[in-house]
């Protein structure tokens, strides 16, 4: 099968997926807050809705570790393949673990190993994005290289905000802590569906032009 058709599907399944377990575990979560409490605390030990939302990122996951793999395997420029291998490396040294054997505690459980690693596990795949954000803005110029940019401060700068708003955890005071980490995450997520279709346009359309 042609890689080319997979990245776009592969990508809007894996944003679609997440969207739709973010929705519908924040609805059946009782009390719980979007606003000001963090994603994570939808797959935390002790939530109610774990299953749900833990099999929605996995899900999520894997298609990604598809696109990534995809681009491995179609990009012409070694700085595109790198995206694509930076994408399955975010699969394999963060996407398996993070929400599964090192995820959160609940705000009603004790801390404990577990959100060390959580956080760790986070702050790799912080690193990972943006990285990737950078990659990308120096791969592709023009409109493209300047939505990356504007991408990575919007990712960086709310997710340092989210970062600071669950310091506060402690004493369950976290304001706009899931606001702040929703809009660092669907920034993400739009700008891994415009890097595909750019890719599916830009890498193929060089590699067609060079044979």
């Amino acid at each position: 099968m042609n890689p080319r058709r997979l990245l776009v599907p592969a990508v809007v399944a894996a944003v679609l997926i997440y969207t739709a377990g973010d929705v519908l575990a924040s609805w059946l979560y009782d009390g719980y807050s979007a606003r000001d409490q963090a994603i994570s605390e939808l797959s935390a030990f002790g939530s109610p809705v774990r299953p749900l939302m833990v099999s929605a990122i996995l899900v999520h996951n894997v298609l990604l570790l598809v696109f990534g793999i995809g681009i491995v395997l179609a990009a012409r420029r070694r700085i595109v393949r790198w995206i694509g291998a930076l994408q399955i490396a975010d699969f394999v040294l963060v996407g398996l673990a993070t929400h599964t054997f090192w995820a959160m505690s609940s705000r009603d459980r004790p801390p404990g190993f577990n959100d060390t690693m959580h956080i760790a596990l986070s702050g790799v795949f912080s690193l990972l994005v943006l990285a990737m954000l950078i990659l990308s803005a120096v791969a592709f110029p023009g409109w493209f290289r300047w939505y990356a940019l504007a991408t990575t401060v919007v990712v960086a700068g709310f997710g340092v905000a989210s970062a600071f708003a669950m310091r506060g955890l402690d004493r369950n005071d976290t304001p706009w802590a899931g606001g702040f980490e929703r809009i660092n995450a669907y920034a993400y997520f739009a700008w891994l569906v415009v890097l595909a279709v750019m890719v599916g346009r830009r890498e193929f359309e060089g590699r067609s032009e060079g044979r």
